[in-house]
């Protein structure tokens, strides 16, 4: 792929696993502040081996997208990512029409015809938006992470993952090794790890402003509670501006 191309993939788990091989760089969406954290991402961020250079936060405003000539009152289904179609479930039950999940936006946009419309932002060539700002929260916004091979070690935000090793107090002893050195932990995500145990990854993200080598004596205290870690990024997260007001 040509510098500077734009490429999609048809899932979250395919776009992770291109970078390196098809391109240098991913971009994916990892939390809603509705919604909460987009699983798939996670359980797949966790093994790649790649890093997050830095995030966004990003109003979200939903539209209802139908083909042109066809109104509200006419859509008899409508499609789009699940993540999409749960932050603008009031506004679905209030249609009443069967909801239908997609891989993606792009896939439900692809879908409009006749009677079928799509939750997405904009229209694509030939539709329109039969309905705005159709989102059940005015606040509606989505962290996106950029992935990258490259280790980066600059920015006010680090993230990390591990898996606890088994004995009492695991976690405890683990996020006590953060709060002792008087760092603010600005999130926690668990997930069910995959060996079907019962056992937990936790994923926790902090406020930092020190040195690469305090950075690494913390890794060192937080690691004797883990049987398994891994290095997230180290990045700046910021916040756009409601661009879809503008």
């Amino acid at each position: 792929m040509s510098r500077g191309a734009l490429k999609a993939y048809s899932t979250m788990s395919e776009t992770i696993a291109a970078v390196g091989r098809d391109c240098d760089h991913a971009v994916l969406p990892v939390e809603n502040n509705v919604e909460g954290a987009v699983n798939e991402v996670y359980d797949a961020f966790f093994d790649s081996g790649l890093f997050i250079e830095r995030e966004l936060v990003l109003p979200v405003r939903h539209s209802l997208i139908a083909a042109r000539g066809v109104d509200l009152c006419d859509v008899k289904t409508v499609c789009s990512h699940p993540q999409a179609i749960a932050q603008c479930r009031k506004f679905l039950d209030k249609l009443g029409v069967p909801v239908v999940a997609v891989a993606s936006t792009s896939a439900a946009l692809a879908a409009v015809g006749n009677g079928t419309a799509a939750i997405a932002f904009r229209p694509k060539d030939g539709q329109y938006a039969a309905a705005t700002c159709i989102q059940d929260s005015a606040m509606n916004a989505t962290r996106f992470a950029l992935l990258t091979k490259d280790r980066t070690n600059m920015g006010g935000t680090v993230s990390i993952a591990f898996d606890l090793k088994n004995s009492p107090g695991a976690l405890l002893s683990a996020l006590s090794v953060i709060n002792a050195r008087g760092i603010n932990m600005s999130r926690i995500l668990s997930r069910p790890h995959r060996s079907g145990n019962g056992r937990y990854r936790f994923f926790v993200d902090f406020d930092f402003d020190g040195t690469d080598g305090e950075l690494c004596e913390l890794f060192d205290g937080i690691m004797r509670c883990c049987s398994e870690f891994r290095f997230l990024g180290r990045y700046d997260c910021s916040t756009a501006t409601d661009f879809a007001a503008k």
